[in-house]
């Protein structure tokens, strides 16, 4: 069987998308990995690569990025006859009523479709990508699901019918953890080697529950005065001016600084590596590569009990689980271990250890190889 699996946000999505081809070459499945053309893969270059996506986002103007991605879908098609392609993985939608359009071309060219599941709906969703969506996972020949809260949903909402649904969560990313000292990551990111740090890492959307973070450091401060609240990340759909606004009023600027643009992965290990503490207080959650991020770097995770966490985080045995929006928990939940940093660094080595064997690649490609063969006998 050939697959090709496509990757139309690079940024967001390599780690996954490259870690799950590799996994799968090794069990001897024929894939291809399908992305934009001005990506740079030269850290994949063991994975077979078409560069099929037109880069959409650059474009200006609605009308000019949607015909762009139109144009890739194109290229994606006529790739897919050429080379004889029986599957093609799914795991983004930025135009719903055009990749339900174009999947509805390759099925008619015999051609089944897989999709996962990264976020059930974009969270910048516009008025018609429910409904699309919805005729997408219900027509879809299987859909792997990330978090188990979606299985309802998916059945009752977007009339997927349940034996086309598997649940296969997102791997680990210890393979991407590099070397930095915690001395010399807080000497390049200038910050005081004493100071106890608090790291919020990844995209900034409205979601994420930043104002809640800031709104807890508050009550940490009285009890650590010299906390430090590291923001890392770039803004998408949001406003930080808002969050900033937030910080003055509430005289944190001594105490939250913001490193606000777009991390590229060779500065990752600093922020983490510098971090005593990973903070993820999400609103909504579907699943995360961050918590996986930290779990990698083996810091100890405050998170919400929201979406996948609550699948990955064992609370109070590899780290610790608040309710979302509720920023007195919050802090109190930094705050327990900040009092005990010997305790929250065994709960990141028994995190560590637990994620390296339950969302070990292998046994997530397994899973997805199987489905393959299960879609293509069916």
């Amino acid at each position: 069987m050939r697959i090709l699996l496509l990757n139309q946000i690079p940024e967001v999505n390599n780690k996954y998308t490259f870690s799950l081809a590799r996994a799968l070459l090794r069990q001897n499945v024929d894939i291809v990995v399908c992305g934009i053309e001005d990506d740079n893969v030269s850290a994949y270059a063991d994975v077979p690569y078409f560069a099929g996506f037109r880069s959409y986002s650059k474009e200006k103007g609605y009308l000019r990025k949607v015909l762009s991605y139109q144009k890739s879908w194109e290229r994606i098609v006529q790739y897919c006859k050429d080379e004889k392609m029986d599957i093609v993985h799914v795991q983004w939608y930025i135009f719903s009523p055009l990749d339900w359009m174009y999947h509805q071309k390759l099925r008619k060219m015999g051609i089944r479709i897989v999709t996962t599941i990264h976020d059930l709906l974009p969270f910048n969703k516009r008025f018609y990508d429910f409904y699309f969506h919805k005729k997408i996972y219900s027509h879809a020949d299987k859909v792997i699901n990330q978090a188990r809260s979606n299985e309802q949903i998916l059945q009752k909402d977007f009339a997927v019918p349940a034996g086309r649904v598997s649940y296969i969560p997102h791997g680990h990313y210890m393979d991407y953890v590099e070397n930095a000292t915690r001395e010399e990551s807080r000497e390049l990111l200038k910050i005081s080697q004493d100071r106890p740090v608090v790291l919020f890492f990844g995209q900034i959307k409205k979601v994420k529950g930043v104002d809640v973070l800031i709104r807890a450091m508050r009550e940490v401060k009285v009890q650590y005065n010299d906390v430090l609240l590291l923001i890392a990340g770039k803004v998408w759909k949001d406003d930080y001016s808002i969050y900033q606004k937030l910080i003055e009023e509430l005289g944190l600027q001594d105490t939250v600084r913001s490193d606000i643009k777009f991390i590229p992965d060779e500065e990752i290990k600093y922020y983490f590596n510098a971090a005593d503490i990973v903070a993820l207080p999400y609103l909504q959650i579907y699943q995360s590569g961050v918590v996986l991020l930290a779990y990698a770097y083996e810091k100890p995770i405050v998170a919400t009990s929201e979406g996948e966490f609550l699948t990955v985080v064992k609370d109070r045995e590899t780290g610790l689980l608040v309710n979302a929006g509720n920023s007195r928990e919050l802090a109190e939940a930094i705050c327990y271990y900040l009092d005990d940093m010997e305790k929250a660094n065994e709960m990141a080595r028994k995190g560590k250890a637990d994620l390296s064997v339950r969302l070990s690649w292998d046994s997530i490609a397994g899973q997805v190889k199987a489905l393959y063969e299960e879609c293509l006998q069916g």
